[in-house]
């Protein structure tokens, strides 16, 4: 889940440059970017970035921000909001604890306590993912 892995490092982030008194710079793209790494995007700032006029470069990694953030990021912060309403961050953990160690059966549990069983299998498991034809 990469937006459980990049909500994660953005609190890294986040937390070493207030620890460190990192700023947000004062431009623009500066700004967009500064918010980026640090997970405080808006949702107006994801619409401002798409209008980032400047070289080509600045312009595709605006875009390219702008998508990301909703692609990615608004998308996991929905999915907490849906699945985990209230516990988000409970959620959050338990799924970066099955992503590192590999061990689905905590969260699987946790899911299907809250949402009935094989809620998990339903989110996370393609149909064929117990097809044993299947080849890496």
């Amino acid at each position: 889940m990469e937006g459980a892995c990049d909500k994660e490092a953005r609190s890294i982030t986040r937390q070493t440059a207030e620890r460190i008194g990192v700023r947000e710079p004062s431009d623009l793209l500066g700004a967009l970017a500064f918010r980026d790494v640090t997970g405080t995007l808006t949702e107006e700032d994801a619409g401002r970035a798409a209008g980032v006029v400047g070289s080509e470069e600045q312009t595709r990694y605006a875009a390219a921000l702008s998508g990301y953030e909703k692609g990615v990021n608004r998308r996991y912060a929905h999915f907490l909001q849906e699945f985990a309403p209230g516990e988000e961050s409970e959620c959050h953990t338990r799924l970066l604890a099955a992503i590192i160690s590999g061990d689905v059966t905590g969260l699987g549990a946790w899911l299907d306590e809250r949402h009935g069983p094989g809620t998990f299998t339903g989110l996370f498991r393609t149909p064929g993912y117990f097809d044993p034809g299947l080849t890496a």
